[in-house]
């Protein structure tokens, strides 16, 4: 047999040697599934040139018939990698079922099977012969009915479809990504116009067929872009980024509510192995891994806070829908957001505004507050007594010792009055030297009883402060808050009393009945 060489034949020399040389240059853009797609395309394409060019320098009907085997292998491979691509870049992986993935599979197989054996059949070219063009002898093809199906249902369709899907990708990036999305465009176009006019009787290249020309050119426009824009690195390597090392938890869900994917925080959160969680239904997953009472579900998602069973940490949790081309329902992506210090600062900025620095007692406000509270529950059973204390000659004692020593002797107060109190009732530090109780749970007789053993207890105890022995005494007074009374009222006249009790020798508790407090 005698050897050709058509100069077509150096295009496709250089053709598939860009296309190797394509793929060596992508091959380091990402270890994405997208990019190993995208470099499949690429070692198609020189499969599919390489098989014209060996296919071209034949001179007998068996042996260019038998190279179309080659051609149609790096075909049918290229639309199916470059749909495969599309759909992954695009961030469809869903639409990959198993079911899904069959039927695309379908007439790619069916026609690798029916080339292999082209000679037995007339499936796929119902005639072929071998003619002389240009002093080159070249294929002549009348198209069976397979052919037409592949052309139709693979080529075109893969192509077309993946096209728009990355061209749908790139429209949506921000501007930086618009001029890319025109080299696309003129990437996906071109070689289909192309195999368009060869198929239908156009013939600009001595016979021969030019498609995988035209194909290898839009891989340079695409590597192009993926090279000058990073339009694989930087879109899908970066959601990959941030999904992966992102602080907050992250849970992907299916329609139906099942878990698709978490990333590795919310693997840290729930202290679970990733793989059980795959495939759990979103419910039971919250229930495992928090205490959900603060949770809220509605129809358009979750909001609100839950605490992890695994060291109590507090999350705040957002959910937002998950939508495709067509605004259709695809899932939801929930977002659990670590507040645990957060809240601890708001819990303790709470303490601070109700606690007094000094004696680290409730404030005025923290008083106010409990007993608009505590009033409300225990009038219709027991009576509220209001009690004012405050600590006798304490001028004398800071203008005797100083300051640091009136600091020690209200701060050591305030530690009796709280261990004696117990859990009859709250103290506050009301102001200077003065001290307001809330005895609860006490009758009148008994709240006499009580503030007096306090008043003993304090009179008893010896203050020492650096190497002075001290002695304190309190005076008392006390009323019961009548229902519906405000506090402040109450309060002014448990004051009352207890500057009574001042009035008549101090170190005492002044308990006369409420009706002669106010007379």
């Amino acid at each position: 047999m005698e050897f050709q060489f058509p100069a077509i034949n150096y295009l496709y020399l250089l053709a598939g040697t860009l296309a190797l040389v394509l793929r060596v240059i992508s091959h380091g853009q990402g270890d994405d599934r997208s990019s190993r797609y995208w470099n499949a395309v690429l070692l198609s394409f020189a499969i599919w040139t390489t098989g014209e060019l060996l296919a071209n320098i034949g001179t007998t009907l068996q042996w260019q018939l038998a190279f179309q085997r080659l051609v149609y292998l790096g075909v049918v491979t290229g639309v199916v990698s470059w749909l495969l691509f599309a759909i992954h870049f695009s961030g469809n992986q869903s639409w990959l079922t198993p079911l899904s993935v069959t039927v695309m599979l379908i007439v790619p197989i069916a026609s690798l099977l029916l080339v292999s054996a082209v000679e037995w059949h007339q499936l796929f070219y119902s005639d072929v012969r071998l003619i002389n063009r240009n002093d080159y002898y070249v294929l002549d093809f009348d198209y069976g009915v397979a052919f037409w199906v592949q052309i139709f249902l693979c080529s075109y369709l893969y192509t077309l479809a993946g096209s728009m899907l990355l061209i749908a990708t790139s429209l949506r990036q921000p501007s930086l990504y618009r001029s890319q999305s025109l080299l696309i465009v003129i990437a996906a176009a071109i070689p289909l116009v192309v195999n368009i006019l060869y198929v239908f009787g156009a013939d600009f290249s001595g016979g021969f067929d030019p498609t995988s020309l035209f194909f290898v050119f839009s891989a340079i426009l695409i590597t192009i872009a993926t090279r000058h824009y990073y339009f694989l690195r930087v879109a899908p390597m970066a959601r990959d980024l941030v999904f992966r090392n992102i602080n907050s938890g992250v849970i992907v869900v299916n329609q139906a509510q099942k878990v698709t994917d978490i990333n590795p925080a919310f693997a840290d959160i729930a202290k679970l192995n990733s793989d059980d969680l795959i495939g759990m239904p979103l419910e039971q997953l919250l229930d495992v891994t928090f205490d959900t009472r603060g949770l809220h579900r509605t129809e358009l998602g979750y909001s609100g806070r839950v605490k992890s069973r695994h060291r109590a940490r507090q999350f705040e949790i957002d959910s937002m829908p998950i939508k495709g081309y067509r605004d259709e329902f695809l899932g939801q992506l929930l977002l659990l957001t670590d507040v645990t210090q957060i809240q601890r600062a708001l819990d303790e900025i709470g303490r601070l505004a109700h606690t007094d620095l000094l004696t680290q007692l409730p404030n005025r406000r923290a008083m106010i507050e409990w007993v608009d509270a505590i009033a409300a529950r225990d009038t219709m059973l027991h009576p509220v007594l209001i009690a004012m204390a405050d600590l006798d000659h304490f001028k004398a004692l800071n203008d005797t010792y100083g300051h640091h020593c009136g600091d020690y002797i209200l701060k050591e107060v305030a530690r009796l009055i709280e261990a004696h109190l117990d859990s009859n009732g709250i103290v506050a530090r009301w102001g200077g030297e003065e001290f307001c109780m809330v005895l609860t749970g006490l009758d009148w007789t008994s709240g006499e009883s009580f503030l007096e053993s306090l008043r003993q207890s304090i009179e008893d105890h010896l203050f020492k402060y650096e190497e002075q022995e001290l002695r304190v005494t309190i005076t008392l007074g006390m009323v019961q808050k009548l229902a519906g009374e405000e506090l402040e009222s109450a309060i002014h006249r448990a004051d009352l009393m207890m500057y009574d009790g001042k009035r008549h020798g101090r170190n005492l508790v002044s308990t006369r009945s409420t009706h002669d407090a106010v007379l």
